[in-house]
């Protein structure tokens, strides 16, 4: 059985899901795309 430790160490980096640039946040964290990308959809909100 591989630890936890490891099993964390190994994943991907992971990528945001509207640009596909890698998120410098950990792996297990739970957001999906990088800070740029928000910004962008909370201006774009907010201007409506």
């Amino acid at each position: 059985m591989t630890p936890v430790s490891t099993f964390f160490r190994n994943l991907q980096p992971k990528c945001c899901a509207a640009c596909g640039e890698v998120i410098m946040e950990q792996a297990e964290a739970y957001m999906n795309e990088c800070f740029t990308c928000q910004e962008k959809e909370y201006v774009i909100a907010n201007t409506k």
